[in-house]
Formats: C-alpha cells, sequence, structure tokens
C-alpha cells in the first residue's frame, strides 16, 4: 500500500545492522550493489511500483448520484401532490354544485312574458292557475280562486310580478319553505320608474298542502298596493 511503501522507501539501513539507522555502512559505487532501501520502489518520482491502484468510484460521485436520485423522487412526490390536491378540489366543487341544484329546484327553463299578450278582450275574470306574468288586476283578493284582469292603464290594486313552478314530481316542501320561495322571487322583481309614484307591497301566494296534491305546483309574487284600485299603469321594467 502507498503508505506502507512510503516508509520502505525511507529505511534505507543494512541488513544485519541494528535497525537504528545511526550506524550505516558506505556502498561501493563499483561493486554493483543496489541500495536495499530503494529496491523495486519509486515513491518520489511516480514510476511503477508494488503501490496499489486507485479507487475509480469515489464516494463524492456514489453520494452526487444518491442525491440526484432523491431529488427526482421529492419532485414526483410535489407532482403528485399537485396533482391530487386538484382532483380533491374538483369532487369538492362538483359535490357542492349536486348538493345546491339538489336543494333548490330551478325555475321553468321558458321566461314568462312580462305582460300578458295572449289574453281575450278585457277585463276577464281569470281563474288562478291562468294568470300569466305581468296580468294587472282590479280589486285584487289573494285568496280568491278567480280575479278581475284588466288592462294595466285602467284603475286597478295589484300585478303579477314574478313566477316559480316546482315540477310536477316534487314532493311537498312545508308551508315555510314555499313562503320562503316566495320571498326569494319576490326580491328578484325588477321595477320601473313609474313605480316609485307608488305606495307598494309584496305579497306571494303559494300552494297548500291539498291544492298541491290536486296539481298546483306554481308560487306567485303580486306588486299590490294597501287599499283600493290606486295603480293606473305597470310597475314592472320591461
Amino acid at each position: 500500500m502507498k503508505g506502507a511503501n512510503s516508509d520502505m522507501g525511507q529505511d534505507n539501513t543494512i541488513p544485519g545492522n541494528n535497525g537504528t539507522g545511526d550506524n550505516e555502512s558506505p556502498v561501493d559505487p563499483g561493486s554493483g550493489t543496489e541500495d536495499p532501501g530503494t529496491s523495486g520502489n519509486y515513491p518520489d518520482n511516480g514510476l511503477p511500483g508494488e503501490t496499489e491502484p486507485e479507487d475509480n468510484t469515489p464516494a463524492e460521485k456514489v453520494s452526487s448520484l444518491r442525491g440526484a436520485l432523491d431529488a427526482i423522487t421529492r419532485y414526483r412526490l410535489i407532482i403528485g401532490g399537485i396533482v391530487l390536491a386538484v382532483l380533491i378540489l374538483i369532487g369538492v366543487v362538483i359535490w357542492l354544485l349536486v348538493g345546491a341544484l339538489a336543494n333548490h329546484p330551478v325555475a321553468a327553463s321558458t321566461p314568462e312574458p312580462a305582460t300578458s299578450t295572449s289574453r281575450g278582450p278585457l277585463p276577464a275574470d281569470i281563474e288562478a292557475k291562468d294568470y300569466q306574468l305581468g296580468d294587472c288586476f282590479a280589486d285584487f283578493d289573494s285568496n280568491a280562486t278567480k280575479s278581475k284582469a284588466v288592462d294595466c292603464t285602467t284603475d286597478h290594486s295589484a300585478q303579477l310580478g314574478a313566477i316559480f313552478r316546482y315540477k310536477a314530481d316534487d314532493t311537498f316542501p312545508g308551508a315555510n319553505a314555499l313562503r320562503d320561495k316566495g320571498r326569494e322571487i319576490c326580491r328578484d322583481v325588477m321595477l320601473n320608474e313609474a313605480s316609485s309614484k307608488y305606495a307598494l307591497l309584496q305579497q306571494n301566494v303559494y300552494p297548500s298542502a291539498s291544492s298541491w296534491d290536486n296539481g298546483d305546483r306554481r308560487v306567485d309574487c303580486f306588486i299590490v298596493v294597501n287599499s283600493g284600485n290606486t295603480l293606473k299603469e305597470s310597475v314592472l321594467q320591461k
């Protein structure tokens, strides 16, 4: 080994002496006798000798390779975590949307006309199930099964501002839910500038348990005055 060869290269004692190196015997230059301390070893001039070759795969290279593999593993874990988080987020959003749609029935996709366009000659007595968005009524009574529809430019006390229809196969949601639905659609009614001339109220009408069993699925929001036929024009925004 390199360390052992270095020691041998410094040992210049002649065999048979006491090995202390203090009493060296001179060598005759002409005798051809080689210096026993340098036989077969060339530690100083780099010539081939008994030294063992150095390792061609140092620990630094192994450590560097391991570091690279660790970095790749961490990168893959990070990417996998991001993908998993995105998938979880998408699942949560879908779950929320499905829950929202299940708990809040969607109104009819076809908008109701803003004014009565298919009415015959007015005034006319109209059954409650046939009320249309924008209809104006004289002497309106929300509990009546019929009301007198009139032209909105004549004296009247109420105008139908919004309609919501539940699906035919929906179960009865209860009076509180129906009342809340009526208030909700009333909040969405858009009034015109003429409405500011009147003291207006909102009144919602919804099915009872018995009328629901008979097929009634509509919730109506009426814009009304407190008393009398004091409205003389439409108050809905077109």
